[in-house]
């Protein structure tokens, strides 16, 4: 179980558009997100990247037709697996549009 003083909260991932697709919204000035876990599973194949509003946190994953995606926080790095800029939103781009689901659970830190 990690341990942080900051409330760890939970967003649904449900998205189908190629391009961008924001699942956390920017949390406000001087503030960042911290993602500590994300899991999805793609219907199809389609390559995902992660995004801190409009800019490329990682190179595209290609993920196979119902290719599970996990990551988790588990050194409980302070700053999470994933780091979004101040007032950046956490987005996942889609190469294609294809039914992804899943969840995140993350962190804003001020």
């Amino acid at each position: 179980m990690l341990r942080y003083s900051e409330t760890e909260r939970t967003a649904t991932i449900n998205i189908s558009s190629s391009g961008d697709n924001t699942i956390v919204v920017a949390p406000g000035a001087g503030k960042r997100i911290y993602v500590d876990y994300v899991s999805f599973l793609p219907t199809t194949a389609v390559a995902v990247t992660f995004k801190s509003g409009t800019t490329a946190l990682s190179g595209p994953y290609p993920l196979d037709t119902l290719q599970a995606f996990t990551a988790e926080n588990a050194s409980q790095i302070e700053s999470g697996i994933i780091e979004c800029a101040d007032n950046s939103a956490f987005v996942i781009n889609l190469g294609s549009a294809v039914q992804v689901g899943g969840f995140v659970r993350y962190r804003i830190k001020d």
